[in-house]
């Protein structure tokens, strides 16, 4: 494990070089943000990974908050930080968007590197937000007093590790493990290996308060499905692992009993493993399935936002095949920076041309007479009791159902069942692929052959 662990941490520490190149950026985003914000008598602050220094070698990004009095309106602190997040960008040469969470903020791009400016309220507590973005200066304060620089080297490899088995990230894509999380575990057990010992043998409810502030007399009922509880030392009534599913807590229990009896690189996700062409034909030909993926350009929202409109849409779809026949096998959403796929694996795609229709009683007059109005140039039959029609099919390609259902205008989508950021974005143009589309897809696109190979191998 030891030879393991010190491989893993020659991927994972940032080098000398990377680390100058960093503080470099952030010294010129910080002087940049000063010039900007002095007039105004606003205050800064920088959260993430890299002041905490347990960042990971290839990740760029900051996270510059502006902190503004509680007596701005929240109008005038969107408007105001929206100001300055684009003036920072400006003045650095970089490229800027608009991103939405609670509230919008500017996603700035400076060379490689990221920089979210976020607009926050400078409160007195952590219990006293009127924002959700308000406590991460005071998560960044505690980390800062609490974490042991010896200890940072133990989440980079916890972070990592969770990476390799995606469950890195509490957004609703994910539903796993924050930074912030794996930052309080390590501070919890010192490092990672003890870490690895007590989690192998976790069961559902663990409990966790690293300032033993939680005053609820029965936590487990007040954190009730929450199968890891870890109380915020900031906040003694949020659990900071309420994101965590219940498959991500089991596969993280599972994957340090796998590593603790047999250590391996492959745990850290070090070299990825991508589908190929010939690999899709084969996971499809051993299953007897067929592949339908909705493309479509990606919505310019979070994470957040979009994927929980990606799956509410995948189900309204999925939904709509049932009614007409087409059974799902299995559905999943992805997307990058630019696209955002839907992908059903369909057991029926192409039906028969005639389909039974069962109706109403036999004896039902009223129920019968209608339904033999309804299909009266077919021949009407009774079985078990019920009158039966066989009638000509609407739709037997499902190819056709799709791409019918979703040739609509944005409005007609919404009112059908489209998430609304989803309707708009494919009102202007999807692609249906299928399974010889995304054969050549997974050469094409990196990121969708690891999701893919992941989709089809998925275990606990």
């Amino acid at each position: 494990m030891d030879a393991v662990l010190k491989k893993a941490l020659e991927k994972l520490v940032p080098k000398g070089s990377e680390i100058k190149e960093f503080s470099e950026i952030l010294q010129k985003v910080l002087a940049a943000t000063d010039s900007i914000i002095r007039p105004l008598k606003v205050e800064k602050t920088i959260a993430g990974s890299f002041i905490r220094d347990t960042w990971l070698a290839d990740k760029k990004e900051l996270d510059l908050f502006i902190l503004f009095p509680v007596t701005y309106t929240r109008k005038r602190l969107e408007k105001t930080g929206l100001e300055i997040g684009r003036k920072i960008v400006k003045k650095m040469k970089g490229k800027y968007e608009i991103a939405y969470a609670e509230h919008p903020y500017v996603k700035g791009k400076i060379g490689e590197f990221s920089v979210d400016i976020v607009p926050c309220y400078k409160v007195e507590s952590a219990a006293k937000i009127m924002s959700a973005v308000d406590r991460t200066p005071f998560h960044n304060k505690y980390i800062l007093e609490n974490l042991r620089p010896k200890m940072a080297n133990d989440v980079r490899l916890l972070k990592q590790f969770c990476k390799a088995i995606d469950i890195y990230g509490s957004d609703i894509r994910t539903l796993g493990f924050s930074g912030y999380l794996c930052e309080l575990l390590i501070i919890k057990y010192k490092d990672f290996r003890r870490l690895l010992n007590a989690a192998k043998k976790w069961k559902f409810g663990v409990f966790i308060d690293l300032k033993n502030h939680c005053k609820f007399e029965y936590p487990a009922e007040n954190f009730r499905d929450q199968p890891l509880i870890v109380i915020d030392p900031t906040d003694p009534k949020r659990n900071v692992a309420a994101s965590l599913s219940k498959e991500n807590f089991v596969k993280f229990v599972d994957a340090c009993k796998e590593f603790s009896r047999k250590p391996s690189l492959k745990f850290f996700g070090i070299n990825k493993d991508y589908l190929k062409k010939n690999d899709v034909k084969n996971h499809l030909k051993k299953r007897g399935t067929e592949l339908f993926v909705l493309e479509f350009r990606r919505p310019n929202i979070v994470d957040d936002i979009l994927w929980s409109q990606m799956r509410k849409t995948s189900l309204r779809l999925a939904h709509l095949m049932g009614e007409n026949d087409f059974d799902v096998f299995h559905q999943d959403v992805w997307g990058d920076e630019k696209k955002a796929y839907m992908i059903f694996e369909m057991k029926t795609w192409l039906l028969p041309e005639m389909t039974k229709v069962s109706g109403p009683p036999a004896g039902s007059e009223r129920h019968a007479a209608e339904f033999r109005k309804k299909y009266g140039k077919y021949n009407v039959y009774i079985e078990n009791g019920k009158l039966c029609v066989e009638a000509e099919r609407k739709c037997r390609k499902l190819e056709l159902l799709l791409k019918n259902f979703l040739k609509k205008s944005e409005r007609q989508l919404a009112r059908d069942g489209i998430r609304s950021y989803i309707a708009k974005s494919v009102a202007k143009g999807f692609r249906l692929l299928k399974s010889k589309d995304v054969e050549k897809l997974v050469e094409k696109n990196r990121g969708f052959s690891v999701f893919l190979r992941k989709y089809f191998e998925r275990k606990i």
